[in-house]
């Protein structure tokens, strides 16, 4: 009979992150943001980091609360490379 504590071939051990740890990273992304709103920061300040805070919240909820930062790495590269390349075409469009 098998143990719950045995790991099956091909699966390696992985040390999770809480969920609460990265819903605390989201929840002062979003309070920035929100004070960024509040504030009337000019756009050329604003946007660029709005753009980012919003890149690392989608990052964050993919990585682990869709569990892809425990997959193989391919998933993670699938999800993060076409956000990297909208990302930086937005900047070169804003900076035309």
């Amino acid at each position: 009979m098998s143990s719950s504590t045995e790991t099956t071939p091909g699966h390696a051990e992985h040390k999770h992150v809480d969920p609460k740890r990265v819903f605390v990273i989201l929840l002062v992304a979003t309070i920035i943001e929100i004070l960024l709103a509040l504030f009337k920061v000019t756009p050329a300040v604003s946007m660029p980091l709005l753009l980012a805070l919003s890149f690392v919240k989608a990052a964050l909820v993919a990585l682990y609360f869709m569990h892809l930062r425990y997959e193989k790495l391919i998933y993670g590269i699938a999800f993060i490379a076409p956000s990297l390349f909208a990302l930086m075409l937005i900047v070169l469009i804003s900076l035309a």
